[in-house]
């Protein structure tokens, strides 16, 4: 029997290993830069560093969170269930190799192991395409994910419905264009986002931000260290770096 574990390892900005009861889950999938799109920070894992994935699931169809390019090269992608927010997102996953590759809409849920499930969360819009945030389940816990997540309400609605979570993982960047409204939460928002879903312990994504062409259409306003500073006594701030994998004791 496998001993109730979670552990994580931070691969790049929300790309994200997540070892739940000893199903592996990566989130945002991203593994190579473009010219116009770098990390700022190191690559934590290279797709062959990667153990069997029971799923991977992405919340929007930014590149850096949604890298084909990348996945096309992954072991056993026809037998590897990938959930995303779009019915084109899907059809182009499929016509790479992800035969199981699925869009799943905001309330949908699946069981992705025995003892492991994920739900399906609000996460706004980027223009017309919706932002999945995913919630998943099992014996050690409830962990929140929101790669892209750029408000405190959503988060609000779901908790009046559903139990408190254990662990949530929220962007701290607050990335914005020069003209325009902030894309994802800064530090202030994850950490009332993690106090509105009652997370014990946040991990803030969508950290880093390299310099590139994009770079000079965007600002950022806040890191992990902030959000480390706003956060009361009742919330854990681990602020992980790339490729160190933090096993957490189960709830």
């Amino acid at each position: 029997m496998i001993k109730p574990t979670i552990a994580i390892t931070r691969v790049v900005n929300s790309c994200v290993l997540l070892e739940l009861d000893g199903h592996a889950v990566l989130t945002d999938p991203w593994f190579t830069e473009r010219w116009w799109l770098r990390r700022g920070e190191p690559l934590g894992l290279r797709i062959a560093d990667l153990p069997p994935l029971g799923a991977i699931v992405v919340t929007n169809l930014a590149t850096n969170h949604w890298d084909l390019r990348g996945l096309r090269h992954l072991p056993a992608k026809e037998s590897t269930p990938l959930y995303v927010p779009t019915r084109g997102m899907a059809r182009r996953a499929r016509a790479v190799g992800f035969h199981q590759a699925q869009c799943l809409t905001w309330g949908q849920t699946r069981d992705l192991a025995p003892g492991l499930s994920l739900r399906v969360v609000p996460s706004g819009r980027t223009l017309l395409w919706p932002n999945n945030a995913y919630v998943f389940t099992t014996a050690s816990g409830r962990v929140f994910f929101g790669g892209e997540m750029g408000e405190v309400e959503p988060l609000e609605r779901y908790r009046a419905g559903h139990p408190e979570v254990d662990l949530a993982l929220l962007p701290v960047n607050g990335l914005r264009p020069v003209f325009g409204p902030r894309l994802v939460m800064g530090p202030s928002q994850a950490v009332a986002g993690s106090s509105a879903l009652g997370a014990k312990v946040l991990i803030p994504v969508h950290d880093a931000h390299g310099h590139d062409p994009l770079s000079r259409l965007f600002r950022t306003s806040g890191t992990a260290s902030d959000a480390a500073a706003l956060a009361g006594p009742d919330l854990r701030v681990m602020d992980l770096p790339t490729g160190e994998r933090r096993q957490l004791s189960p709830s």
